[in-house]
């Protein structure tokens, strides 16, 4: 926040407060007269001569300490005004000055009985109400200071550094909307404002109005280009709508103005952090550390930093010294939790993410992430509800859907009524978690099922459904009740062990199959599918991801190979044509055409994308490989998945290492498809 004090006095003019005899008054009189032509020495002269004629002369001392005041003088200011309030502590003015000289040298303590006593004084002494409402401004007690800031404004409407002040008080007391309209009131009286500005950008921050944010620091950055600060809260702006390359663009225009500040260097290791720059992050994370050593915010995300590096131990180490300093420290639990996570240490991590919760209680992150970790340990009764809050998790890719029926989460019987299921995420989760259409059906509801286009012919297939809708296209028929694909599970209060349709409930077009066996041919030799990487624009990528040539290095000859993928990048088509990988991208359409080529496969091996869904919902012998933290669905320690009989599933031993897991799938390959080698020609 940006806090400014005026220095409210009256003009020079009016300090003289009693008569004095002849000779005193005229040098008094002399020394303001020379005071405003420009001549402070003459004045200090004059006064010097009056004190020493009369030492006990009130309005000598006060108007030397009014000169101190306009020189910066402030413990000059502060001794000469003790001395004139000694002479007469009555002029309400003098300790209104008193308080300004404490303000301005940073003791607002002592400021604040200083204003107190001019206004027990004079309730109306101009500059006694706005200084204390500054002072306990400073003081951190906000509504106090929203109460004597008004009361200034009551004697005075158009004193901007009150309006300013008043603002800033409400901010601080999360009263954004009288904030705002404080703020605009003093740029309505001056519209260079460059404070109000910014701090009425904070507000709207605040209140999610971020693009009027940004146009109140780029308005601020017009008026001050070199502000370093505005370029600060317009990277904060930038953060709260994603826009984190914008972001860090403005933390390091703040940087290169004036560098070593703390914010912008933590700051901009946020940025970076979410730009996926881990390294980068952890240098301005460490820079800004050096600044301040104890700052709990920023060591809780430089381990944020760190375990996205892979670095465990050392985030471990920063989230301990974290919470030493601030045992409440939410975000440090949280990164603690992850950490947790990472290692497959649920029971810890859960523990870690419910202390976050029960500091925090309206966390979405830590509420989704306790029920990431029941999930995961196969607890679905405790971990499905909680799944529930992804719709409030920041930057989470889905809207909740608004529509007049009723959201069924299982509350009502369906027998004769009208459901619409919709889509909510990925393909692979449309296709999972679209099994339940056909357990509705059977409890006598009517099915409409809502997907994304690629899946609109293929779900045809579906049993239970009674109309497939493509999500965007044309008007919804008429339902009775709503529920999104992912939040079936609960409604159904799904366990492990209840999980339906386990076998294929999904298949090809028998036209798109005869298509397929036309372009492919006769069988020569055993035939697999392979998903080596998803996409590259998934978060975890790096983690369920892996190259082309590490896959084909795990596959022995005398397979026919097929690229399952329709986007595949430029540095794997090397390895590919060097195995004669068959490359059918160019060929697939929608999802239809997937499930028609993975038909006449005899086995898929794919790492987590929705090809792997796709091939256990048509039952095809499919191969999943995970990465050691894999999503909830995939349970942990268990080679096989309540979701899909005909999936193997292949788990990283260790983070971010797939020798294990290759070296599986070249021994279960020699095992159980490879022919033997006296077949090979």
């Amino acid at each position: 926040m940006h806090n400014r004090t005026e220095v409210v006095q009256g003009s020079i003019s009016q300090t003289l407060v009693r008569p004095t005899t002849e000779q005193i008054d005229a040098l008094i009189d002399e020394a303001v007269d020379a005071l405003n032509r420009g001549d402070p020495d003459r004045s200090r002269q004059c006064l010097d001569n009056v004190l020493a004629a009369d030492g006990q002369q009130f309005d000598a001392w006060n108007l030397l300490a009014v000169m101190a005041l306009q020189q910066r003088d402030f413990p000059r200011a502060i001794d000469l005004l003790r001395r004139a309030i000694d002479i007469d502590p009555d002029v309400a003015m003098a300790h209104v000055n008193l308080g300004v000289a404490w303000m301005e040298s940073g003791h607002p303590d002592k400021a604040r009985p200083a204003f107190e006593q001019a206004l027990a004084l004079d309730p109306q002494e101009p500059g006694a109400a706005l200084g204390l409402g500054v002072s306990l401004l400073a003081l951190k007690q906000w509504d106090a200071a929203a109460t004597y800031l008004g009361q200034a404004l009551a004697q005075d409407p158009a004193n901007v550094e009150a309006h300013f002040n008043r603002g800033n008080a409400f901010n601080e007391l999360a009263r954004h909307e009288e904030a705002i309209a404080c703020y605009d009131r003093a740029l309505a009286l001056q519209a260079t404002h460059v404070g109000a500005l910014l701090n009425r950008a904070h507000a709207c921050l605040a209140l999610k109005r971020h693009e009027e944010a940004i146009r109140n620091c780029k308005q601020a950055n017009a008026l001050q280009p070199n502000r370093a600060s505005a370029f600060v809260v317009l990277g904060d702006a930038c953060m709260a709508i994603n826009a984190h390359a914008e972001a860090l663009a403005s933390y390091d225009r703040a940087l290169a103005i004036q560098p070593g500040q703390f914010a912008p260097l933590i700051n901009r290791g946020n940025a970076l952090l979410k730009l996926g720059r881990a390294p980068e992050a952890i240098t301005s994370f460490e820079q800004g550390l050096g600044l301040k050593p104890s700052h709990a915010t920023a060591l809780s995300n430089l381990a944020g930093a760190l375990r996205e590096a892979e670095r465990w131990d050392e985030a471990w180490t920063r989230c301990e010294q974290a919470l030493a300093i601030e045992p409440s420290h939410a975000g440090a639990h949280m990164n603690k939790g992850n950490v947790l996570l990472d290692q497959a240490n649920l029971s810890s991590a859960r523990e870690a993410f419910a202390k976050v919760v029960s500091l925090q209680p309206d966390d979405a992150d830590a509420q989704w992430a306790q029920g990431w970790c029941d999930l995961l340990a196969g607890d679905w009764d405790r971990g499905l509800p909680q799944l529930e809050w992804r719709w409030k998790k920041p930057g989470f890719t889905s809207t909740a859907r608004q529509f007049s029926k009723p959201l069924w989460l299982g509350q009502d019987d369906l027998n004769g009524r009208t459901i619409l299921l919709h889509a909510e995420q990925g393909l692979g989760d449309t296709i999972q978690f679209s099994r339940y259409a056909t357990r509705l059906h059977g409890m006598g509801a009517r099915v409409l099922l809502e997907v994304q286009a690629p899946l609109r012919q293929l779900m045809g297939s579906l049993s239970g459904v009674s109309q497939v809708l493509v999500r965007g296209e044309g008007f919804l028929p008429p339902f009775d009740l709503h529920c999104p694909l992912m939040s079936l599970p609960l409604a159904l209060k799904t366990r492990p062990s209840t999980v339906p349709s386990p076998g294929a409930y999904l298949q090809a077009s028998a036209v798109q199959c005869d298509a397929w066996a036309d372009r492919l041919g006769p069988r020569k030799a055993p035939r697999v599918g392979l998903v080596w990487s998803g996409n590259a624009a998934h978060r975890n990528d790096r983690l369920r991801s892996m190259s082309a040539a590490a896959l084909l290095q795990a596959i022995p000859p005398g397979i026919e190979l097929y690229s399952l993928q329709k986007d595949i990048r430029d540095s794997d088509l090397p390895a590919l044509q060097a195995r004669g990988v068959i490359d059918m991208s160019a060929r697939l359409g929608d999802m239809d055409d997937t499930a028609a080529l993975i038909h006449h496969m005899d086995l898929v091996i794919s790492v987590d994308t929705s090809v792997a869904h796709l091939a256990g919902a048509l039952g095809k012998p499919t191969w999943i490989l995970l990465s050691h933290m894999p999503d909830w669905r995939w349970l942990m320690n268990r080679a096989d998945t309540p979701w899909y009989g005909s999936v193997r599933l292949l788990r990283q031993g260790q983070w971010g290492r797939w020798d294990d897991v290759l070296a599986h799938v070249q021994q279960a390959l020699h095992m159980e498809l490879a022919p033997p080698p006296s077949q090979l020609q």
